[in-house]
């Protein structure tokens, strides 16, 4: 053997490619899937995100038209009577928008206050221990959005007033 040729095996000896470690791609797959569910719970983060502000900068348009729509109704004029048809007709047109998206109305009339879903804005007195805790009137509705609160409904809450004996 030459020198020439004993030189020709050894390099192409350590051109040989080594062996690949089978754990060491395993884990970096498992890398690479894990960074990919995380893009992903990421985009569907920033989706809910954008749709929410969305939503939040809708609903003060809607509680306008049912301002609206209650002025116009105790007016009780000529005018007011086509006037308060096309609100309504725009109001159920943005609602059925906002429900398309997954808005949920919270319907706080008559039920009792839970501080998770109502923000109590004042308390009215009440004499009959049944009503004592319960909403009495919705000021303001509340919304769900994609099963979390968007706005808290604003309500009015009872709230039974005990008269105390006098001491003497």
């Amino acid at each position: 053997m030459t020198i020439a040729a004993t030189e020709e095996e050894s390099t192409h000896e350590s051109e040989t490619p080594v062996e690949p470690d089978r754990a060491r791609m395993t884990r970096a797959l498992r890398d690479l899937e894990a960074a990919q569910a995380r893009v992903e719970r990421d985009a569907q983060r920033l989706n809910t995100e954008t749709r929410s502000k969305l939503v939040a900068e809708l609903l003060p348009v809607l509680d306008g038209l049912d301002r609206t729509i209650r002025v116009a109704r105790d007016a009780n004029a000529a005018s007011a009577s086509a006037l308060l048809q096309g609100v309504r007709l725009v109001r159920a047109q943005l609602e059925s928008v906002l429900r398309g998206y997954g808005v949920v109305r919270i319907d706080a009339s008559g039920a009792v206050f839970d501080p998770t879903i109502h923000e109590a804005v004042s308390a009215a007195p009440v004499g009959n221990s049944a009503q004592h805790g319960l909403v009495l009137e919705e000021v303001e509705p509340g919304y769900l959005f994609g099963g979390r609160l968007l706005r808290p409904a604003k309500v009015v809450v009872g709230r039974q007033i005990v008269a105390r004996a006098i001491e003497r």
